[in-house]
């Protein structure tokens, strides 16, 4: 166990969420547990409960497509400095078709991206790429995704 926790701090550090300490990253493990969150960047976007889906079976996921909240997306969008600004709706992380190992994990990759349908859908359709876990009643996903070109990234953290 102590092993997995630095594998996924080690993760953590190597993909730039440890190398500045800003109110909004993780530093701990624990602190994945304490609230639902969906970071693009620096931004929380929360969820719209009513449209997020979570369809699995065991290890086979059917379909995960994530949705964040249309009134805090509009709250940030008043902001003059919100980088999203123009952008027209909330975004979307879809995962479907994705068979995880036993332990409920998987790494999402450029080399295994087609054997699933995943992406992130904000202005337009990007790659994402990262891990997935699904441990003790909930779903995390922490990596990378494309936004109009440009590399953001993401955290998500789904109570089940």
């Amino acid at each position: 166990m102590k092993y997995r926790i630095f594998m996924f701090l080690s993760l953590m550090n190597f993909l730039g969420f440890g190398q500045e300490k800003k109110e909004t990253e993780l530093k701990t493990e624990s602190e994945l547990k304490l609230e639902e969150i969906f970071f693009i960047g620096d931004n929380n976007f929360f969820f719209d409960k009513s449209k997020c889906v979570v369809e699995h079976n065991n290890n086979k996921v059917t379909d995960f497509t994530f949705v964040g909240n249309k009134e805090i997306f509009e709250k940030l969008d008043e902001k003059d400095d919100f980088e999203f600004k123009y952008f027209i709706y909330p975004p979307e992380l879809r995962i479907r078709n994705l068979t995880l190992t036993k332990n409920m994990e998987t790494r999402i990759t450029k080399n295994n991206h087609l054997d699933s349908e995943v992406g992130i859908y904000f202005g337009e359709h990007g790659l994402f790429e990262g891990d997935f876990f699904i441990k003790n009643g909930w779903i995390r996903i922490i990596g990378f995704g494309e936004v109009y070109g440009k590399k953001y990234p993401i955290k998500i953290n789904f109570k089940l």
